[in-house]
């Protein structure tokens, strides 16, 4: 007489659930998004430096071109700030600066709000370096800033498309995941760009890690002082590293 043993069934799981069908295309897309975003970033975007930065890799000889967004001719009399653009650690990394231009340059060498004023960035530069190469280019350029990075401006809509996407994606979409829809409203208002990456990946319109079944997910109050701590603690860590 044989005896039939019953097959082991899977530990039970919320990877597929049928409410996500177009809301988890929604995220990938997503996903997607802040990737090329990232990409872009790394690729096209410029650390914010200072213009005493490019002064001392200039004096190392680290730096023999340098872009100037913005400024006027010879015969203009007063100040005008201008753009500063060079790339460092073999043309891989870009920079921006601002610094403040005068004629006549006078006696006070630093504005009110740190910047420091040159005659014209030509003439400073040259004297900390002979073989610095100066462009000057037309109309200062303005771009989004983001984690100490200036990105292209046109990013900036970017972002505020995928924002505004995620939020639309939480307030309409199904349940999320490890916490209601106020807690990661929270992570997305007061924790961003963390917030909104760890909704996509941790929130389930992805369906990457699901938790398990029947987990306890965080409530709005929880999830605003969660957010208010992940929030300062970026910002820390930010400013530690510069940005």
């Amino acid at each position: 007489m044989s005896s039939r043993v019953p097959a082991s069934s899977p530990a039970p799981t919320v990877a597929r659930e049928p409410a996500w069908g177009l809301p988890r295309w929604i995220g990938w897309a997503l996903l997607a998004g802040v990737a090329a975003l990232v990409v872009t970033g790394a690729v096209a975007g410029e650390r914010a430096s200072t213009y005493d930065d490019l002064r001392a890799a200039v004096a190392q000889g680290d730096v023999d071109e340098v872009t100037v967004a913005g400024g006027v001719d010879g015969a203009f009399l007063g100040r005008q700030q201008v753009e500063v653009h060079w790339r460092s650690g073999f043309g891989l990394v870009g920079h921006v600066a601002p610094v403040m231009e005068a004629n006549p340059l006078g006696h006070r060498r630093m504005s009110t709000g740190g910047v420091p004023v040159v005659h014209t960035v030509e003439e400073d530069l040259r004297s900390r370096g002979a073989g610095v190469r100066v462009e000057r280019t037309h109309g200062a350029s303005t771009g989004a800033e983001v984690l100490g990075w200036s990105l292209p401006s046109w990013t900036g809509w970017v972002a505020l498309l995928l924002w505004i996407s995620v939020f639309m994606l939480i307030v309409s979409g199904p349940p999320p995941w490890r916490a209601n829809r106020w807690a990661w409203f929270w992570f997305l208002v007061l924790a961003s760009p963390v917030g909104l990456v760890a909704y996509l990946v941790l929130g389930g319109p992805t369906g990457l890690f699901p938790p398990r079944l029947g987990a306890p997910r965080t409530r709005g109050g929880w999830g605003f002082l969660l957010a208010l701590v992940v929030g300062a603690a970026v910002s820390s860590i930010g400013a530690a590293v510069g940005f």
